[in-house]
C-alpha cells in the first residue's frame, strides 16, 4: 500500500507487468514490461511511486502522476531480485540475487551503487530499512541464514 493508504500496487507474474489499484477512483493499471522483466514484490516511495524488483534482471518503478512505466537494468549481468524497497530520501534498495551484491538506486541521478556482500552467492529474501539512522541503514536476511547489515558511509 502507499503511505497515504489510496494505492495497493503489487508484480504480476508470469506475466510482465505490475497492478496499480487507486482505492478512491476504482481505477486499475496494468502496464507491461519487456520480455522476462518479471517484476515480484516492491513498495511505494515517498512520492507515491510503485517499484518492483524484477526476477528478470531489471528495477521496474511505476510512476504515479505520469501512469507510465520505467524499467532500469540492472549492472551486475544475469543478477535478478526478489524484491525492491525504498527509504525515507526515495532512494531504492534491492539485493540482486546470484550476484552476490546488494543495490541502492538513485531515481533522481537515475545511478545505482553496488555493495559486495560477504558471500558470493545472495538470495535476499527479506529487507528492514531503518530510517531513524543517518544515513539509512539497511538490514537484509538472506536465504542461507546470513542476516547483513549495510551501513553506507555518505
Amino acid at each position: 500500500m502507499s503511505r497515504d493508504g489510496r494505492y495497493f500496487g503489487g508484480g504480476a507474474w508470469p506475466r510482465d507487468g505490475v497492478v496499480v489499484a487507486d482505492t478512491q477512483t476504482g481505477e486499475v493499471f496494468e502496464p507491461d514490461c519487456s520480455a522476462n522483466c518479471g517484476p515480484a514484490r516492491g513498495e511505494f516511495d515517498p512520492q507515491g511511486n510503485y517499484w518492483s524488483g524484477g526476477r528478470g534482471g531489471m528495477l521496474v518503478k511505476f510512476d504515479i502522476a505520469k501512469k507510465r512505466l520505467f524499467e532500469y537494468p540492472l549492472p551486475t549481468p544475469y543478477a535478478s531480485m526478489y524484491s525492491a524497497q525504498a527509504d525515507k530520501n526515495g532512494e531504492i534498495w534491492a539485493g540482486e540475487m546470484h550476484a552476490g551484491r546488494y543495490l541502492r538506486f538513485n531515481p533522481k541521478t537515475e545511478q545505482f551503487t553496488e555493495y559486495v556482500l560477504p558471500e558470493p552467492y545472495g538470495i535476499d529474501r527479506e529487507t528492514w530499512i531503518d530510517n531513524s539512522t543517518d544515513p539509512v541503514t539497511v538490514w537484509y536476511v538472506d536465504h542461507d541464514g546470513w542476516i547483513v547489515r549495510i551501513q553506507p558511509l555518505d
